[in-house]
């Protein structure tokens, strides 16, 4: 029998394809274009900052026996610190909302694969590449990302998780976190597909330092300022600083009040820096979501799951 290599016929049968369908499967893959959100500003920051104050303030209520007098000001602070963690995520899922590319998964808790785990270890990150570990297996251990952002254009999804301060963690403390998340994306591709629907081509890991400090690409650690690269999303790392500098604000003010009604003094005994900022500060200006637009980003070769990787960053 002669077989007509000039022939296309796909793995299901011999059905001709039209040049029409070729065309409409092409067309899920070209760069939309980019969609201008209006009516977000400084109204948003506003609205973000005085919810996690509220939660701040909600938070503090509680007598110890240490601070006597003063428990209700520790209480204060640390519930600040709290809710200034879960601000920096709130931050981000407002970005992802309003980038028409970027979607975010509902987080729920992932099983980790002890076989992934002990591959992990044994194999550098950057020669992870096609390893494919089953979702439905019997694990004792599970971890909940902080966000699992998916890009819809690139069919790829990014598992982050959000330290206030990465600085506070040993490097043994890291390493397990960092373990633990390549460990659910080995496994996230087919287990989102069974719970959630969108399939995805790639994931990808990062854990972000809040305090803008650490920054090691290499073990998945990324700096809140490199947001936009991680996003794929120019102009999230500007919303974010004015976001949380409306809540700085907020905090010290508080603080000073609360200072000057334990001390019984003029604010001068416990006024904190920058407090009450004076007329010949800058001011920040407000910042529009609507500058929040997708990055073109080069095409490149990428492994199916591992840390982010962002060509302006390495």
């Amino acid at each position: 029998m002669r077989i007509d290599r000039g022939y296309f016929r796909r793995p299901e049968g011999n059905r001709r394809i039209s040049t029409a369908r070729l065309a409409g499967y092409r067309r899920q893959f070209v760069q939309p274009n980019v969609f201008m959100p209006s009516g977000a500003s400084d109204n948003d920051i506003d609205k973000l900052v005085e919810e996690a104050f509220k939660a701040s303030l909600a938070g503090e209520g509680r007598d110890d026996i240490t601070f006597a007098e003063y428990a209700s000001l520790f209480g204060f602070f640390r519930s600040a610190v709290m809710q200034e963690g879960r601000l920096l995520e709130t931050a981000i899922e407002q970005v992802v909302q309003k980038n028409p590319n970027l979607k975010l998964l509902p987080t729920k808790p992932m099983p980790i694969v002890p076989a992934a785990q002990e591959m992990l270890k044994r194999t550098p990150s950057d020669e992870i590449k096609g390893v494919r570990f089953p979702s439905r297996v019997h694990a004792t251990e599970s971890y909940k990302p902080d966000l699992f952002i998916t890009n819809r254009t690139t069919h790829s999804g990014l598992i982050l998780d959000i330290k206030r301060s990465l600085g506070s963690y040993g490097p043994q403390q890291v390493d397990r976190l960092r373990f633990r998340m390549l460990a659910v994306a080995a496994i996230a591709p087919e287990w989102v597909a069974e719970h959630q629907g969108p399939l995805l081509v790639r994931i990808e890991t990062a854990i972000v330092d809040g305090a803008d400090e650490m920054s090691d690409h290499e073990r998945g650690v990324f700096r809140i300022s490199e947001i936009d690269h991680l996003l794929e999303a120019e102009g999230a790392a500007e919303f974010i600083r004015q976001v949380r500098e409306a809540f700085s604000r907020r905090v010290q003010d508080e603080l000073a009040r609360r200072c000057r009604t334990l001390a019984g003094d003029p604010v001068e005994t416990c006024k904190l820096p920058d407090a009450n900022p004076s007329a010949n500060d800058p001011v920040p200006t407000p910042y529009e979501l609507a500058s929040v637009v997708p990055l073109q980003a080069p095409v490149m070769q990428q492994p199916r799951f591992g840390y982010a990787r962002r060509p302006g960053l390495h």
